[in-house]
């Protein structure tokens, strides 16, 4: 074909072309060049070494969508000018219809005057340089002239600052509005507008060109939004009009004005239908007359739900609901109404007053129908609500015929105000301008296109500087592994310093890298030179694995197998060492993971992660390249062989199964997670270790049936094609199935033995003092409960029953477990099935419903009050002031609570029962220590010094001491209000047990009674009252008889006396005289004298317990329990008295009395 004819023909299409799209013939060739580019270059385009278009259908897709965003955006564009001329057409049309322009312009010059002195005053007021128009809300408040705008506002009750609105003409009663009233309120600001702007009926346009003029000045001050909503006022009386085509030509009028709004301020304005001038309905000042000024102020009318107000064409409908709920309002107010107004005309009037209202029903049905109407093309109002006000009163409604003027007031306008339409006024929403979407959309075309090029251009020149820069980095770390591994042995290597190769490795691994690190620019298209220089990188790489890494792994591996003590750590050497060495197959991922391993254990710490890091990943690759052969230390091999060939085949398949990657990640079970964060404080592990320390996952249900059931038969199978490593070729008679059903065996073995021994471990902290008591308690019974909480956790971690086929066939779909090792595993262990049934509230219970508050509670739940009413007993010890044996008796509340927490412990499952009862014992050991340490506090402030002074070295109790303990002091101590008597009935009879021989404390949970110095004391007290005040009497009182038994012949007569009563024998007939001491007589003293001697040669003793003293110089014999023969001898008269008391506890031979001392420490 001609070449120039093929130019022409090709410019005549497109020259036609072009004609036919006109302007946008230029994205014709912009999309062409486009699709070109992709077309012949689009495989060239990378993202790292990501390439997206290599392949031709990859291009083909992305050309397609290409084209296809091309068309939309012509369709787009068609449309769009399509309305625009439109627009423009009518624009022109109504300037065409435009006339008396020096009125309207005059109008919309005042209106913008008033408008720019109310922006003048609001930033004014407001304090603000910037954002001041948007400080309150803004209202415009609109209606035919004469329906009580500006009356409404004058009356609403809201504070006005400024006092009368700017721009009024000082409106007083029933005016007008000229133009546009400004009302400056606290919380809002509302434009009055004229009348005249609602009905426009004017013959030269002046008001329709003011209100227009109104709403572009709005527009333009306000442009984010314009006003927050608007009030339509329409007259009472208007509604009442007998012309109702003028009432519906007003309607059409304020439909029209509300469709204006939409359209001149692009939002959606909420409206409030106010319905003013309701004092002219017949009887209505009336009916509420009797209402105080708060009933005035409160809101008479409904509000729609936000959205019922989107559903317009549902709202007339819904508010004839709304206003019949009104009317019977009205009439059940009526009654007392009519009782309450003793004029009968007015009483009139009320009862005309709800068949007034009722009238208006249709009529309003007819607002309410015009207002909410709408089409395809018109919205409709966002109506937000009706109400009715009156903001003052006519003459005529004011005074009736047989009342008192009254004054006039407003109905109903206050809290509509500041209640309803003030508190919505962020509702207004506006709508986005096309022209700013268009200007969007067209500016993002170009940055598009302006960012395709950049972004090529960029890439070419960056990844140009990009190459050269890795290029040159990678030649220098070329050297540097040079310079770094000279000097370095790798032949005949005995050592395994890995840190010392580490450097060159790092370098030779990183040549590729700087490609990707120092890459400012992700894209390349086409240039990007790694892969060339990645393929002889890999070669290098391998090559100094194997020359660096490789003989020192092999060295370590020799030291890990010459160590027998650990057979499972030398089986796994020996394999990665006959891998490395090609003794067997190589397990990449075996190998990768013995090398975390050996490095782990090399390098612990943080401060070496970053290198342990890195030595396993040289590992892994080197473990999937090729590797040289390599002659290996055979004796060593087979001496590692002797010591793992003891190692049963179950043996090493568990051991792979708990050594797997898998296994590994598996969330252990801990016992802090189990109790929870509140729990974790009341528990700890008694060998120490932290309570945070728990059991691998593997020992879990969820590694049970994830990684066990799933990867037993493949552990079984890979253990047995171990038998290379064991260096038996000999496998016949061992089967995949019996070394799964002995290594799932041995599993179940370790799990309960791992359970059983941290559960053993665990034990609820012991506390030192009760509030501690008190505070582990507390947590106990707390809520999300932690015994019930660790308890679930415990059997949902051990609960290996299930579904065992399912789960492992779903692990393993090509090698499902066998039915032998399924078999086996339907017989798993379950060691806590107790504890189980012991969460279960159903279990031994009779079924109810579970909604009912007796449902029952399961043997853990019921836990929970036993705790509580210990705890609460225990707060009570810690803080109470009352008598210690009110708050610690044995048969206390905190005892009987304790021993209900043992009984039920007793009951529960183990660990359970464990914890609890350590718990109760802890509390019981605590309750009697703190009851101990308050009697000591309490013995030593009330008696312990005064006891120590009046009994210690004092007579009788040391009868060597020349000093007399006072009887008054004996009295306070020993009688029957005494000190010893009223502390033990106060303090400690409530722990004391009498029963027992010697006395001792009470024993916790019904043991033995412990033995106690101090109580024996108390005893010996006991003892001591009882022998010296019988029958409770105040004062010792001791009946004694005494009978002369005998005299020698050297002597006449021999006179006792006790305290002034006399006993004197003749040799004659024996009389005995019965005396009783203490004496009432004033002495003191007790003597023995012999006929002859006289007194002057008597044995004579002084003071209150002369008597004592004085049988103490006898030689006694005992003859009875309350019986004794005194033997006085003086030179070599004699004389022998039987002495009685009157009670087996003989005072004068009371060992109580010998072996009483006070007590010191309880």
């Amino acid at each position: 074909m001609n070449p120039l004819s093929l130019f022409y023909t090709l410019r005549s299409y497109v020259e036609a072309y072009a004609g036919l799209i006109g302007r946008r013939f230029i994205s014709v060739i912009w999309v062409a060049a486009l699709c070109v580019v992709i077309w012949f270059y689009g495989y060239l385009a990378a993202y790292g070494s990501l390439r997206p278009l290599a392949s031709v259908n990859n291009r083909l897709i992305l050309i397609g969508v290409i084209i296809a965003a091309w068309l939309a955006y012509l369709i787009f564009t068609v449309i769009r000018d399509r309305r625009r001329d439109k627009k423009l057409v009518a624009g022109i049309e109504g300037n065409a219809e435009a006339d008396a322009a020096a009125s309207q312009q005059e109008e919309v010059g005042e209106i913008h005057n008033s408008l720019k002195e109310a922006l003048r005053l609001l930033r004014r007021l407001t304090k603000k340089r910037f954002g001041y128009i948007y400080e309150l809300p803004w209202y415009v408040i609109f209606g035919a002239p004469g329906s009580g705008k500006t009356t409404a506002l004058s009356n609403s009750g809201l504070k006005f600052p400024l006092g009368d609105a700017l721009g009024s003409n000082s409106v007083q009663g029933i005016g007008g509005t000229r133009n546009c009233n400004w009302w400056f309120t606290d919380e809002a600001i509302l434009i009055d507008t004229a009348g005249r702007y609602t009905t426009q009926d004017d013959l030269n346009g002046t008001a329709k060109a003011g209100w227009e003029g109104f709403l572009g000045l709005l527009r333009k001050y306000r442009r984010s939004q314009p006003i927050n909503g608007a009030l339509v006022t329409l007259s009472t009386g208007d509604l009442m009009t007998p012309d109702p085509e003028a009432q519906r030509e007003e309607l059409r009028a304020i439909r029209k004005r509300l469709s204006e709004l939409d359209e001149f301020l692009h939002a959606r304005v909420p409206v409030y239908l106010v319905l003013t001038k309701a004092d002219l309905l017949d009887g209505f000042v009336e009916f509420f007359d009797g209402f105080n000024k708060s009933d005035r102020e409160q809101v008479w009318g409904t509000t729609f739900g936000l959205d019922e107000s989107y559903k317009a064409a549902d709202l007339p409908d819904r508010f004839m609901e709304e206003f019949g709920l009104l009317q019977e309002r009205v009439g059940a107010m009526l009654i007392e109404r009519l009782q309450q107004e003793p004029n009968p005309e007015l009483r009139g009037r009320i009862f005309r007053f709800p068949a007034e209202l009722a009238s208006l029903k249709e009529r309003l049905h007819e607002v309410m129908t015009e207002l909410c109407s709408g089409s395809k093309l018109v919205e409709p109002p966002l109506l937000r609500g009706v109400y009715f006000a009156s903001g003052t009163q006519t003459e005529e409604t004011i005074t009736a015929a047989t009342a008192a003027p009254r004054m006039r007031r407003s109905y109903f306008l206050s809290r509509l105000f500041k209640d309803v339409i003030f508190d919505e006024a962020s509702l207004v929403s506006r709508d986005k301008r096309l022209s700013g979407r268009q200007l969007f959309f067209r500016r993002a075309a170009y940055a598009a296109a302006v960012l395709v090029l950049a972004i090529v251009l960029a890439s070419w020149t960056a990844t140009y500087f990009q190459n050269a820069t890795a290029l040159a980095s990678a030649e220098k770390r070329i050297d540097a592994y040079e310079q770094l591994v000279r000097g370095v042995p790798v032949r005949d290597v005995s050592d395994a310093d890995f840190l010392r190769i580490l450097p060159a490795l790092d370098n030779l691994a990183a040549v590729t890298t700087d490609f990707s690190k120092g890459r400012v620019w992700p894209i390349s298209f086409g240039l990007d030179q790694e892969s060339k220089v990645a393929g002889r990188q890999r070669d290098a790489y391998q090559r100094a694995l194997n020359a660096l890494l490789l003989p020192r792994m092999l060295v370590q591996l020799q030291k890990q197998m010459t160590d027998t003590t650990d057979v499972k750590r030398t089986f796994d050497a020996l394999k990665l060492y006959g891998m490395l060495g090609g003794l067997g197959p190589m397990n990449a991922e075996f190998a990768s993971l013995k090398s975390e391993d050996m490095f782990t254990a090399l390098y612990p710490g943080e401060g070496r992660a970053a290198a342990r890091e890195a030595l396993i990943a040289h590992a892994s690759a080197m473990a999937k390249g090729s590797l040289p052969p390599i002659e290996l230390d055979n004796a060593l091999v087979a001496k590692a062989r002797e010591t793992v060939r003891a190692q049963s085949t179950a043996d090493r398949a568990y051991d792979i199964l708990a050594d797997h990657r898998q296994s590994r990640a598996l969330p252990a079970w801990s016992p802090a997670t189990a109790l929870g964060p509140l729990g974790e404080k009341a528990f700890e592990r008694a060998s120490g270790a932290p309570i945070t320390d728990g059991i691998p996952g593997l020992f879990s249900a969820a590694g049970y049936r994830a990684v066990v059931l799933a990867k037993i038969s493949d552990a079984a199978r890979e253990a047995i094609d171990e038998q290379w490593v064991r260096g038996a070729a000999n496998t016949a008679g061992i089967t995949v199935d019996t070394v799964a059903q002995a290594a799932l065996q041995l599993y179940f073995d370790k799990f309960e033995q791992r359970w059983s021994t941290i559960l053993v471990d665990m034990r609820v902290k012991p506390s030192q003092t009760i509030a501690d008591a008190a505070e582990t308690t507390r947590i106990l019974a707390s809520e999300p409960n932690p015994i019930e909480s660790v308890a679930k956790s415990i059997v949902g971690a051990t609960d290996l029953r299930g579904p065992s086929a399912e789960v492992a066939s779903a692990n393993n779909d090509d090698l499902p477990a066998s039915t032998t090792v399924l078999a086996s595993a339907a017989n798993a262990p379950d060691p806590f099935a107790r504890l189980r049934e012991a969460l279960d509230a159903s279990f031994g219970q009779s079924p109810l419903p579970d909604q009912s508050k007796d449902a029952p509670k399961s043997q853990i739940g019921q836990l929970k009050p036993a705790l509580q009413k210990v705890q609460e007993q225990l707060s009570r010890a810690t803080t109470s002031t009352a008598e210690v044996a009110k708050v610690f008796d044995v048969d206390g509340q905190l005892t009987n609570a304790n021993q209900d927490l043992l009984q039920q412990a007793r009951r529960l499952p183990a660990p359970v029962d464990t914890w609890m009862a350590g718990v109760a014992a802890d509390v019981g050991s605590l309750a009697v220590k703190s009851a101990r340490t308050r009697i000591n506090d309490a013995w030593t402030a009330e008696g312990a010094s005064f006891c120590s002074n009046a009994v210690a070295g004092r007579y009788p109790f040391d009868r060597e001491s020349p000093r007399d303990i006072a009887m008054s002091d004996f009295v306070r101590l020993f009688g029957p209000k005494g000190l010893f008597k009223t502390f033990f009935a106060s303090k400690l009879a409530a722990f004391v047990d009498t029963s027992a021989t010697p006395w001792g404390w009470k024993g916790t949970f019904g043991s033995a009674s412990i033995p106690s110095e101090a109580i024996a004391q108390f005893e010996n007290a006991d003892k001591i009252n009882r022998a010296f005040f019988p029958d409770g009497s105040e004062n010792p009182s001791i009946s004694i008889d005494i009978k002369p038994i005998a005299l020698s012949e050297n002597a006449n007569a021999v006179m006792l006396e006790i305290e002034g009563e006399r006993v004197v024998y003749f040799h004659g007939p024996i009389q005995s005289k019965s005396i009783t001491w203490p004496s009432t007589q004033a002495s003191n003293v007790s003597r023995l004298a012999f006929q002859p001697g006289g007194w002057q040669q008597a044995l004579t003793k002084n003071g209150d317990w002369s008597p004592f003293r004085l049988f103490d110089d006898a030689n006694i014999s005992m003859q009875g329990d309350n019986l004794f023969r005194a033997k006085y001898q003086q030179n070599d008269q004699t004389a022998e008295f039987d002495v009685q008391f009157g009670s087996v506890l003989n005072p004068f031979k009371l060992g109580a009395l010998n072996a009483f001392s006070c007590p010191t420490q309880f």
